[in-house]
């Protein structure tokens, strides 16, 4: 039952398509025989010959197009002006440009058809930023045109246009032509990034651009640029010379720097083919650092920390970097010859040598007890670092010590005592004063200058018994001492 149905829905299949084949063929023959009575005067054979062929439908657009603009004659022929215009019009909807050539038509025709095609249509002035665009309009596959463009027949009513500029994004923009105004459209073009592959011989190459660090892919790999920029390119592989290499992108292609000619785009693609030569024998790079551990960087790829070796490296000029957390990454330019050792010594930071009247002083270095006078340190980031040296029953001492890599500076730092004053008397006056066993004076005495902290204080006068004690001195205050003396 099922086969059955099925033949029976491809035999109703077959008869549609043949019965369209017909129609068309039916439409072709009418329009063929409407011309013909078109010709002989017939006019009224014209009109229902030709009403027909439109009515089968005729699949040519300008077969289609002739069927109305004969319509429109036929009818004129039989004094309808009305039912003329309207074949008319719709004959310049499905080609705003056409014209008739007043030598072949009468005036009637002529003066009807133009009074349409002057209600129909407009014009249009399109411009782009850049200029030199093709120009589509509403669904049309063939340009109307480069910008900038004066469309002399367009209908009116909306449009959709669609600007195409290679290296440039397509512009679309939505405009309504209206009658009697001045339609025009202005539209702005943003550049399109455009893809560079880049391959090489042998390929697994690393590609840097710019001043990259860090290699931007391996090739073959793939870039973008904007129409006129210019990429500069490194192509490096161990055991091969680097390539360097500029490549601008312009409208006829991509030019490559010491290449002869343009390379032309591919599918919106320019291939750029590098040959890389065979390097000679390979060297070795011994790097060391004070301090040890910083990492090892090669023309960007990181390869462990110091000290290290590294063998069978390409001869050449090539790009190290030494860091470490804390200090500022250095960067040589190194030449690695071949067939030998290059040793690379680098030192990260600098050091200070810090030195004080009195010595033994603690240093403290950014806040952080470091040790004590005379002081070296190891090495230290490069910069400004803060210092503080402070010693018992001194004043403490700021600096601002400026650390230059790869130097070592000297700081003599003086550190004040701290001081306060004693005032003595004594019942009777006139008694020697001695201050740690040194002589003062005598009683009433005023001693300027003492250093704080612990002191003995002795009397002595003739006749009278000594008088000692153990005194203390404070910062800035005065220490009043009075001592009555025995005789003997």
């Amino acid at each position: 039952m099922k086969a059955q149905t099925v033949v029976q829905l491809i035999a109703v299949v077959l008869l549609l398509a043949i019965g369209l084949e017909c129609y068309a063929d039916d439409a072709a023959m009418c329009l063929k025989n409407g011309l013909k009575a078109y010709r002989e005067a017939d006019f009224d054979g014209a009109v229902s010959e030709l009403q027909k062929a439109v009515q089968l439908g005729l699949d040519d657009r300008a077969e289609m197009i002739q069927a109305r603009l004969h319509l429109g004659f036929a009818y004129i022929g039989r004094g309808e002006k009305a039912a003329a215009e309207i074949e008319f019009a719709k004959a310049i909807k499905l080609d705003p440009t056409l014209n008739l050539d007043s030598k072949l038509h009468s005036t009637k025709i002529i003066t009807t058809f133009n009074k349409m095609r002057e209600h129909l249509v407009d014009s249009l002035t399109v411009i782009s930023v850049p200029g030199g665009a093709e120009v589509y309009l509403d669904s049309a596959g063939i340009s109307a045109g480069v910008t900038p463009l004066k469309l002399g027949s367009i209908l009116i009513g909306e449009h959709t246009l669609r600007i195409v500029k290679e290296y440039f994004k397509p512009g679309v923009v939505n405009i309504r032509v209206e009658k009697g105004k001045n339609n025009r459209v202005q539209v702005q073009l943003d550049q399109a990034e455009v893809e560079l592959q880049i391959t090489s011989q042998p390929s697994e190459a690393a590609v840097y651009v710019a001043d990259e660090t860090e290699p931007h892919g391996i090739t073959p790999v793939s870039l973008k640029a904007f129409l006129g920029q210019e990429l500069a390119v490194k192509l490096a592989k161990e055991e091969f010379i680097n390539k360097e290499l500029k490549i601008k992108l312009t409208e006829a292609g991509v030019v490559v720097s010491g290449a002869k000619g343009v390379i032309p785009l591919e599918s919106g693609v320019g291939v750029v083919h590098v040959e890389l030569a065979p390097a000679p024998p390979p060297g070795s790079l011994r790097i060391t650092s004070d301090p040890t551990g910083a990492a090892v960087r090669l023309d960007g790829v990181e390869l462990g920390n110091t000290p290290l070796t590294i063998a069978r490296v390409t001869p050449g000029i090539r790009k190290l970097q030494i860091g470490m957390p804390g200090f500022t990454s250095v960067t040589e330019i190194v030449e690695v010859v071949g067939a030998g050792e290059t040793a690379v010594d680098i030192a990260l930071g600098g050091r200070l040598n810090i030195l004080s009247i009195p010595t033994s002083a603690q240093v403290f270095i950014d806040a952080e007890y470091a040790g004590m006078t005379p002081f070296r340190t190891g090495r230290i980031p490069a910069g400004s670092h803060q210092l503080r040296l402070a010693k018992e029953k001194h004043k403490d001492e700021f600096s601002a010590a400026i650390v230059e890599k790869g130097q070592e500076k000297e700081i003599n730092i003086r550190l004040l005592p701290v001081k306060g004053s004693i005032a003595v008397s004594s019942e009777p006056t006139g008694a020697a004063v001695y201050l740690d066993g040194e002589s003062k004076g005598n009683t009433p005495l005023f001693i300027y200058g003492v250093m704080v902290g612990r002191h003995s204080l002795k009397l002595a006068k003739s006749g009278y018994e000594n008088r000692e004690k153990q005194i203390t001195v404070e910062e800035l205050k005065v220490l009043w001492q009075f001592m009555k003396l025995k005789t003997n």
